[in-house]
């Protein structure tokens, strides 16, 4: 054990200092770093601090045809800012400034990643064409493939190498450290583990060892999103966001009910959307006995209803409580949520062989021309994904699953976290210089364009970067003196939780237990089904899991403390979840987005009805009512330790056109960034 005079000698600590951390290396916190030397903060003056860099979301989430949502800009087609920002904000529960913002700058970072060699498709006249994606009126996605996001950081970190930033890969992000000196939260600091300091053996001194100290005028969360929640995860497995690091840091949260869920296979990774539906793949569920189904032929009444709602999964990938009735696309979504969580089956995509129903005469209309006009109408699923989408066939194959020889097992997924941190029209949270950008932001609102994260993560890092070029450019770092009293206070904190975890002898319970835990609540409670019957006792064990936490680890070496603190992270997480979620029911939500609420009593005072799905899925009978809250946002921060809700009105879409010399004006004396 580490001597008492070591301790206090460690508490007269060394720091480095940077004018501007970032936390989190993937699309969004890369082209910060880049749009920060742009707006003048010198590359030595910056740092971006990761986990594990390539890790994330972006370096390795993709689709059949990865989509990049931005202004259409091609031919004769008609559009604006304000039309797109209309599209954006009609989602329900966004911001229309935010969705302005968003829209009117989508071209200049559109471009920019064109600039950093990006290869996105354009025609012989330099017209960069474009397609309909989801949620999507007009002909605005763009895509190079099914590796969309991963050629962006590809891009991004090679232009923040060669600015020569200074990137601590391999360092865990544990807190965020606050100044309240002046009357105000402010975010001054960072203090992390090095994570190859650990040793596998369990020394308080090591790990005391391992705490790195780092000073800042400005920090930028680029976390992602909070991927470990769910078993069923569209996210990589080395991926695992740091909400947590807002929430003790005192920031407000927005919209934390709302998430996007799809199918998406387990083994590997991967949205099944797209030319992965279009082709009309065979669905088949295997028991424990290996008796093998295709229980989507109990739901549609005929093989024309189900190739439609297969091939519109394609387009329709995200599960929606809009399309359950009339044999929508979703309906299949819920089908397969049955078969794994209650049925307990494993559920595969094979495109080897056809539906068995697969009658080519009785293929829906919009299927089949769409498959007649891609030369790709032939005999069976793998012929038609090969001429449909060579590529996405290829991937797969890249990951040693052919698809000519094998099915894939397929769950209905969690992929994006539409709400997060809330920021205002610079990503500044209600914590000064500290900004929240890419998925950890919670700009997202109900549903949204596909693709449109990607250009929210480009444009929140150009916003945060204008705002610390232009309006903090001039701060100044605390005294040496009065930071180092600050870090006193977190350091004694974090070395008697580290002291108690490392002689806590008794406990039988490993970080990744817990996990699983958080994960089988997470499906049950706060998936694409929504109970409130037993909600409230799952949030009670919840918060008896958060107190106890650091009593109930046992831990063998110095390495497992990382495990430690994700769970930790997790359960905060899921805490300011499972409360958002709650507030929801008690406000009397409808079902709306990628979830469907289910209570065991209407309230005639909204006009609740219940939407029985057919058959067996009537155990997933809904709630629908007018009460959808689509012009409020649910916020959530907690204040003296209590969680704090309010719904504040949406603001709507900025109307003033301005007028050209009051404008420049204004930006030569930097007024606009104010």
């Amino acid at each position: 054990m580490i001597a008492s005079n070591n301790i206090e000698k460690f508490l007269d600590f060394k720091f480095i200092k940077y004018d501007t951390i970032i936390i989190g290396s993937g699309a969004a916190g890369l082209n910060c770093a880049l749009h920060l030397v742009e707006e003048g903060i010198e590359p030595s003056e910056i740092a971006i601090i990761t986990e594990k860099l390539g890790g994330g979301t972006s370096f390795n989430a993709g689709s059949d045809k990865q989509t990049y949502y931005k202004l259409s800009i091609i031919g004769k087609q008609k559009d604006c800012p304000t039309d797109m920002a209309q599209d954006l904000y009609s989602g329900g529960a966004m911001h229309g400034d935010i969705a302005l913002i968003e829209a009117t700058n989508s071209i200049r970072e559109f471009f920019h990643l064109v600039q950093l060699g990006v290869p996105f498709p354009h025609d012989k006249y330099g017209g960069y064409f474009s397609y309909k994606t989801d949620y999507d009126p007009k002909q605005r996605a763009t895509s190079i493939g099914p590796l969309t996001s991963q050629k962006m950081c590809e891009c991004l970190l090679r232009a923040v190498n060669e600015a020569n930033i200074t990137i601590f890969d391999y360092y865990y992000a544990a807190e965020i450290i606050i100044n309240q000196s002046q009357g105000y939260k402010e975010s001054v600091g960072l203090i992390a583990l090095d994570i190859k300091n650990l040793s596998n053996h369990k020394d308080l001194e090591n790990l005391i060892d391992s705490i790195k100290i780092f000073q800042s005028k400005n920090i930028i969360l680029a976390t992602g999103g909070p991927a470990a929640l769910y078993k069923y995860s569209v996210y990589p497995k080395s991926q695992w966001g740091g909400m947590s690091l807002a929430i003790k840091a005192g920031c407000k949260f927005q919209n934390l009910t709302e998430s996007q869920f799809g199918l998406a296979s387990i083994k590997f990774r991967w949205n099944l959307s797209g030319s992965y539906q279009q082709v009309i793949p065979r669905y088949f569920s295997l028991d424990k006995n290996g008796k093998e189904t295709e229980f989507l032929n109990q739901y549609f009444d005929s093989f024309s209803q189900l190739s439609k709602a297969i091939f519109l999964k394609g387009y329709q990938w995200p599960f929606s409580s809009d399309r359950i009735e009339a044999n929508g696309s979703s309906l299949i979504d819920l089908a397969v949520y049955y078969e794994t969580e209650i049925l307990g089956n494993k559920v595969f995509l094979d495109y080897r062989n056809n539906p068995e129903s697969y009658n080519q005469n009785e293929l829906d209309l919009i299927a089949k021309e769409y498959l007649e006009n891609s030369n790709a109408l032939l005999n069976n699923p793998i012929e038609r994904l090969k001429q449909l989408n060579r590529d996405a066939f290829e991937l797969y194959k890249s990951h040693n699953i052919d698809l000519t020889k094998v099915p894939l097992e397929i769950a209905v997924c969690n992929q994006h976290l539409n709400g997060g941190v809330k920021g205002e029209i610079w990503w500044e949270t209600n914590i000064k210089h500290l900004f929240a950008i890419g998925e950890i932001n919670g700009n997202h609102g109900i549903h949204r364009p596909g693709g449109a994260a990607l250009n929210s993560g480009q444009v929140g890092g150009l916003r945060a970067a204008q705002k610390i070029g232009n309006v903090y450019n001039n701060s100044n770092f605390l005294e040496n003196e009065d930071f180092k009293k600050i870090v006193r206070n977190y350091l004694k904190n974090f070395i008697a939780e580290f002291k108690n975890l490392i002689s806590n002898e008794h406990a039988e319970l490993k970080s990744k237990e817990i996990l699983r835990n958080i994960q089988e609540r997470m499906t049950k409670f706060g998936s694409i089904i929504r109970p409130l019957n037993g909600l409230r006792e799952a949030e009670q064990n919840l918060k008896s899991e958060i107190k106890n936490h650091n009593s109930m680890v046992k831990l063998d070496q110095n390495l497992e403390i990382l495990d430690y603190l994700r769970v930790k992270d997790a359960l905060l997480t899921q805490q300011y979840i499972f409360n958002s979620i709650l507030n929801y029911h008690e406000s009397y939500g409808s079902s709306r987005g990628s979830y469907l609420i289910i209570r065991d009593s209407l309230n005639p005072s909204f006009k609740e009805q219940y939407i029985s799905p057919p058959r067996k899925l009537t155990c997933f009978k809904f709630v629908k009512s007018e009460r959808n809250f689509k012009n409020k946002i649910q916020t959530i921060k907690s204040s003296n330790g209590r969680i704090i809700f309010k719904w504040e009105q949406i603001r709507e879409i900025p109307k003033e056109s301005g007028w050209f010399e009051t404008i420049w004006k204004k930006y030569k004396d930097k007024e606009v960034f104010k």
